[in-house]
């Protein structure tokens, strides 16, 4: 063997470097679930290495090893970003991870300071606030949570009383559990009490968490607040290069209207049709409107649709209802996509990227509707990326909305993950709120979830299909949809208490 080839192998067995293995082994292990659903269990031991790395390393390479578990981990996951180029790519992957070495720094300082159970408290806490954090304010990107890629329903069910953040918190908890039990029988040691306490109480919460779902599932007799309604929802599989060009318009509109015809055939309560119908603003919107209501009136069945809408010098991404009786009904985008649907900094963006110009400002809305229909029944819209937002879901719940709708236009990414991630996010919302939820999505994936997760009907990628189905609005929201806004602030409660008690500890007592 010749010189560099022994260099090279020195440096590839420094304890160093193959903590960076490890801390990139555990972003793989979590990013696998969100490209395989059937691997979800790996999200139960995917955070070990990481957290082994942590316990085992010193300060000088925390924050190296956070980044490196970040962005593997988010590299992966968001790989479909690629569309629009390496650079939005890696500089996303990058962005995120810097919530992930705050955590893993945090993580650090808390093993090397605390012992016992205020690990199995603080460190699950302190992940769940960096998850919520990255997923707050006009630049918050609250995709790709771990809780999200858990596929069991039973397990799921954990969500209804704390939420996707708090079924992140019960992952990083099972992971401590595991570490220190592998730990525990490598270094022949006896279980502390504290140990035990902590694996007993995660036991209750899921036996708790499953049996209670067994019986919400069999009282689905018990009177519902309205009745059921019969949807359709219009799949057209228009290819975005269609879609974009306004030259497009009669064909599309065409292709809408035959489906909706023969939608009507099943005579279904509502009909609902995807976001953002024309990709290209169109001049002629009053006119195209008005056809709309005289068909919605004369087929005396309610539609929901998504397209732009230009106010003055404003441009909205909106969803439009469109009752029986032909009044309109509009609801603005609250959340838009940062650099999809406007450019944060555009001044200094535009200078490093002059394909930044051709992104318009989509002006965000204000005001969280709730929609009545017939028999009594009340929904809220949201569009596309909102649907990760569970706080903007939840002021929707809580003004009365008893099923969600989501509009959405995955036509961007082709067969890409991101169509089914994006569907895991839609059901993550019917889990947490306990209400129905239906995505409509113009070339899939489109379906009916029912409030406790599952699946009633969906769609393919890439097919163009009616799909229709009965949908039950919810009889009372979760524990989550009344309290679920103040999770976060329990986690922070969590951490300053320690922080408080390891400073006062420390203060020298007056003699």
């Amino acid at each position: 063997m010749n010189r560099r080839k022994v260099e090279a192998l020195k440096v590839l067995l420094r304890p160093a470097f193959l903590n960076y293995v490890l801390a990139a082994l555990s972003g793989l292990l979590l990013a696998l679930p969100f490209l395989f659903p059937p691997l979800s269990i790996l999200v139960w031991i995917g955070f070990m290495p990481l957290l082994y790395v942590l316990r085992n390393t010193n300060h000088k390479s925390v924050l190296l090893t956070g980044i490196v578990f970040g962005f593997t981990f988010f590299s992966i996951v968001l790989y479909w970003i690629r569309i629009f180029g390496f650079l939005a790519w890696f500089a996303l992957s990058i962005y995120l991870s810097i919530w992930v070495v705050l955590f893993a720094a945090g993580a650090w300082w808390i093993m090397k300071t605390y012992r016992g159970a205020a690990q199995f408290i603080l460190i699950p806490s302190l992940w769940t606030l960096c998850e919520h954090g990255r997923a707050l304010g006009p630049w918050g990107f609250g995709w790709a949570q771990v809780g999200s890629a858990v596929e069991n329903i039973s397990l799921l069910a954990i969500a209804s009383y704390v939420g996707e953040l708090g079924l992140g918190f019960a992952i990083v908890l099972v992971n401590l559990i595991v570490l220190y039990t592998a730990e525990t029988i490598a270094l022949r040691r006896k279980p502390n009490a504290l140990f035990k306490g902590a694996l007993i109480l995660l036991i209750i919460a899921l036996v708790f968490s499953a049996t209670n779902l067994s019986s919400e599932q069999a009282s689905r007799s018990i009177k519902m607040l309205a009745k059921p309604i019969k949807v359709a929802i219009i799949q057209p599989n228009l290819p975005k290069s269609l879609e974009a060009s306004k030259f497009n318009g009669r064909f599309i509109e065409d292709r809408y209207f035959s489906m909706t015809i023969q939608a009507l055939m099943k005579k279904p309560d509502l009909i609902i049709w995807p976001e953002n119908i024309f990709m290209a603003y169109r001049y002629d919107e009053s006119e195209f409107l008005e056809r709309l209501r005289k068909f919605t009136n004369w087929s005396n069945t309610p539609l929901m649709f998504g397209r732009l809408e230009r106010e003055d010098r404003n441009i909205y991404n909106s969803a439009f209802y469109i009752d029986e009786s032909g009044k309109t009904h509009v609801y603005r985008k609250i959340r838009p996509v940062p650099f999809g649907e406007f450019v944060p900094m555009r001044g200094l963006v535009e200078r490093l990227n002059s394909m930044a110009k051709l992104v318009s400002d989509i002006k965000p809305g204000r005001d969280f509707k709730v929609f009545d229909i017939r028999h009594g029944g009340k929904f809220s819209t949201i569009i596309c990326f909102e649907s990760s937002d569970s706080m903007l879901v939840g002021k929707m719940i809580r003004r009365g909305a008893r099923m969600i709708i989501v509009l959405t236009n995955d036509s961007w990414f082709g067969k890409t993950a991101a169509a089914e991630q994006h569907f895991r996010i839609t059901r993550m919302r019917a889990i947490e709120y306990r209400v129905p939820v239906i995505q409509a999505a113009s070339t899939g994936i489109s379906g009916i979830i029912n409030q406790y997760g599952e699946v009633i009907n969906r769609t393919k990628i890439n097919e163009q299909r009616i799909l229709y189905g009965k949908v039950e609005f919810a009889h009372k929201p979760s524990f989550f949809a009344r309290f679920g806004y103040l999770m976060p602030y329990l986690y922070l409660v969590f951490i300053f208490t320690a922080i408080l008690f390891r400073f006062l500890s420390r203060r020298p007592t007056l003699s």
